[in-house]
């Protein structure tokens, strides 16, 4: 009990620190466990290694369970292709990429494809929760993202289990995996015919189906030891059985702070199972981070474009993946148990891991994706020249809202102009003669190239207040009516008190816009 008590009391003071400073709490529970273990070596007192193992392991499955549950496949309806490419190309290619980068910095073929293992796949875990927090679970790209991380899973498990077996011979790699698919059609049948079975016939109280789930857990664990294959493969299946809707939702619930309480045990005993690398183990580990991110960013921008998806989306789905998975650490623990990796290699993959679980909430935002639009490499011969074009329409941002606009104003034999930052909505304008101009409609230089002086009205679709605000003050004193699209009647109110005329979101849909439109434009 006293061993629990002082892990508690680290965990409450990371998760008490983390707060204050408004920073994730994962690298101060790895920052406790290390302090931790600083301590008690000084007072001659340690953690038992069976007890810290498991803890770890237990740690480890309750926490690959909770993700499991996130990981419903009706995400990934009508958007599987895209699913596939990018998660394979994701997967094979940071897999290959930490190799060779590994063998550069004269790592040997072993240690080097454990490093390539543990850069493979992105973190179920950090992911999911920061789509929660920011409501993007069912964005386009929040389903491509999720639709990712699911099959990442399944094939990083895979991998897990044909590295466990492989000292064993190639016959044992391919009874493990081949147990491991039987052990995930049984999930799926769970899934698809038991569970809402359940949901629909029987009434359970919170107990019973708390204990319920945790009873699925421990049976999914016991087949999975019976198959002789690792007990996350059947933690991720009970997760995976019960992330159907609306059973996910209340078994996320339910075990959220059990969920939180093993987050806390878990990285506390990784922090207190590291070793402080040394200087050319950090630089390997600063060099290993920059590759992880810039194939991310790069790659994955690059495939979801090309398989459909907008440049805005494709940014953002590229920074969301830019992490290594809490996979990576089972990959590297069972080199260290096998005997294949160093204590050292196993603190290098650790502080990648956390590193960059820690680096996501701060990519990953709006500033950044903007940042990184204006680097994407611009379609300028495919836009359609503004000229001296004069008494238009002009467009600022398209989307849904704009496409429906257009094809009215098209209809109306209206000219219009279309401003937007994506390089993909411009491409696609261009193909069909549509005069458009590429770039951040909150800027002058820009509003000067679609001649927004000139216009005879401009229709502001754009994300941000701030934004709608600069394009009124931009066109003060100029004769174009300005209307704004606003979500809200404060933002209206500011609009209006600028001279603009603001159009309610949830009042206005595109054709009466343009019976609006048609009645008070001169």
């Amino acid at each position: 009990m006293t061993l629990f008590a002082i892990l508690l009391a680290v965990a409450a003071a990371a998760f008490g620190l983390a707060r204050l400073l408004h920073l994730p709490a994962i690298p101060f529970l790895v920052l406790g466990g290390f302090a931790l273990r600083f301590l008690t070596e000084r007072i001659d007192w340690s953690l038992p290694p069976d007890l810290l193992r498991g803890l770890i392991e237990v740690g480890l499955a309750v926490l690959v369970f909770t993700a499991g549950t996130e990981l419903s496949p009706r995400r990934m309806r009508g958007r599987t292709r895209s699913i596939l490419i990018v998660a394979l190309a994701q997967f094979l290619s940071l897999g290959m990429a930490g190799l060779l980068m590994a063998r550069l910095l004269g790592y040997d073929w072993i240690t080097a494809g454990y490093i390539g293992c543990a850069l493979s796949a992105s973190s179920t875990l950090v992911v999911v929760r920061l789509m929660q927090q920011r409501r993007q679970m069912f964005e386009p790209y929040g389903r491509l993202v999720i639709g990712v991380l699911l099959l990442q899973d399944v094939l990083i498990i895979l991998l897990l289990v044909a590295l466990m077996s492989a000292p064993e011979g190639g016959m044992a790699v391919m009874r493990a995996i081949g147990a491991s698919i039987a052990l995930g059609l049984l999930s799926w049948l769970v899934h698809r015919y038991a569970v809402p079975l359940v949901c629909q016939r029987v009434k359970l109280d919170d107990e019973e189906l708390m204990l319920g789930s945790l009873a699925l857990l421990f049976t999914f664990g016991a087949l999975a030891w019976v198959l002789e294959v690792n007990f996350l493969v059947g933690a991720l299946c009970a997760g995976f059985a019960l992330s159907a809707f609306p059973m996910n939702g209340l078994v996320r619930g339910l075990l959220g702070s059990l969920s939180g309480f093993f987050l806390a045990l878990f990285f506390i005993c990784i922090g207190f199972v590291l070793t402080l690398p040394g200087l050319e183990a950090l630089w390997h580990g600063v060099l290993l981070t920059a590759v992880l991110i810039g194939v991310t960013v790069i790659l994955v921008t690059i495939v979801a474009e090309a398989t459909g998806y907008s440049t805005r989306a494709s940014i953002e789905s590229a920074l969301l993946l830019s992490q290594t998975s809490e996979f990576s650490l089972l990959i590297a623990l069972a080199g260290l148990y096998q005997g294949q990796i160093t204590t050292e290699l196993f603190s290098l993959i650790a502080l990648v891991t956390i590193g960059t679980m820690t680096l996501t909430p701060f990519i990953a935002r709006e500033r950044v994706v903007r940042f990184l639009m204006t680097w994407h490499p611009r379609y300028r011969r495919g836009e359609e020249e503004v000229g001296d074009m004069s008494d238009h329409v002009l467009l600022l941002g398209y989307g849904r809202s704009g496409a429906r606009i257009l094809e009215s104003l098209e209809r109306e034999k209206v000219p219009a102009v279309v401003v937007d930052e994506d390089a993909v909505v411009i491409r696609k304008l261009a193909s069909r003669g549509i005069p458009c101009v590429q770039g951040d409609a909150a800027d002058a230089a820009t509003l000067r190239r679609a001649n927004a002086q000139k216009a005879r009205a401009v229709l502001v679709l754009l994300r941000h207040s701030r934004d709608s605000r600069f394009v009124m003050e931009h066109l003060s004193g100029h004769p174009a009516r300005v209307f704004v699209r606003t979500m809200e009647p404060l933002e209206a109110a500011a609009i209006q008190a600028l001279g603009g005329t603001a159009i309610r979101a949830d009042e206005a849909a595109a054709d009466q816009l343009m019976e609006w439109l048609r009645l008070n434009t001169p």
